[in-house]
């Protein structure tokens, strides 16, 4: 393997890692750090993909338009989603929020992936690539990756300044790191919550409109996608939106490097098997087993 190609398939898999990166972050708002669980989470990024697409034929001109109205959409449709199926589980303690979380987000994952292929009657969705292709020395780089590339550098750094420069930011950490103190000065447990929610949805679309304009989206692609990002959370260590980005791009880049020599159907089943492997082998997580060690 020459040195271009290599390049290029690095770059192909950061690329891949980041759209990980993005869903595994948005599962973190809230299973990791408020401790609901939301198996519909992929459901909603195959969505998002597949409305973006619709939009694209509409109207062709839309693209970049669409990249700022679709997360907004999604964002609402988080909230709504929370205030009608999951708000009044808040009540129960965080142990038993769970099950009951666990079963209203796997039924609205199925609602998600018939509904997508009820309404498009199709089996994958991608949008051909409007930004050409660029050459960098003996590199050629489509036009499309390297605007999701920027994108996602972007987002990376308005996430991080949301969470440390904004109010609802340091509520969200304050509710994470100290919940009944949080509460006790008066910081609304169902406010933040929903916050969260509707923003780890809006990181959902977001991934989808990268994955639809980078690969293509399937309606069954949902569940298998939050079980990746449910894998890179807790190898991460539950608690930590930081850690699940590092964790997103390793895996993509994996995948992508194993794709190669064994295809992509062995990479999937590799890379999965590899991280089932370490969680057999360390169940608490790495970043927090090093803590602990830390502190022995």
């Amino acid at each position: 393997m020459d040195l271009a190609t290599f390049t290029q398939l690095f770059l192909s898999g950061l690329l891949l890692g980041g759209i990980y990166a993005m869903v595994a972050v948005g599962l973190a708002l809230c299973f990791g750090v408020l401790g609901l669980l939301n198996l519909a989470h992929g459901g909603f990024l195959v969505l998002a993909g597949f409305t973006f697409q619709a939009i694209h034929e509409f109207w062709p001109a839309g693209i970049l338009p669409g990249f700022i109205l679709v997360p907004l959409i999604f964002a609402g449709l988080g909230w709504l989603t929370f205030r009608c199926l999951l708000q009044s589980s808040l009540k129960r303690s965080s142990d038993a929020l769970l099950i009951p979380a666990l079963l209203i987000t796997l039924g609205l994952a199925f609602i998600l992936e018939e509904g997508t292929l009820t309404l498009w009657n199709r089996s994958i969705a991608g949008l051909m690539s409007p930004f050409g292709t660029i050459k960098l020395g003996q590199i050629y780089l489509p036009g499309s990756r390297l605007v999701v590339l920027i994108l996602m550098l972007a987002i990376s750094v308005a996430l991080q300044l949301w969470l440390s420069r904004t109010d609802s930011g340091r509520r969200l950490r304050a509710l994470s790191q100290e919940p009944t103190g949080a509460t006790l000065v008066g910081i609304s447990l169902t406010r933040v919550t929903g916050v969260a929610f509707a923003m780890a949805t809006a990181l959902a679309a977001m991934a989808g409109l990268f994955y639809v304009t980078l690969f293509t989206v399937s309606p069954h692609l949902g569940l298998p996608l939050t079980l990746k990002a449910l894998f890179i959370v807790v190898i991460s260590g539950s608690g930590s939106l930081t850690r699940p980005l590092a964790g997103g791009l390793a895996l993509g880049t994996l995948e992508t490097m194993l794709a190669t020599p064994f295809g992509a159907h062995w990479a999937n089943f590799l890379s999965v098997a590899l991280l089932l492997a370490f969680l057999c082998w360390r169940p608490q997580g790495l970043f927090i087993a090093r803590a602990n060690t830390r502190n022995k």
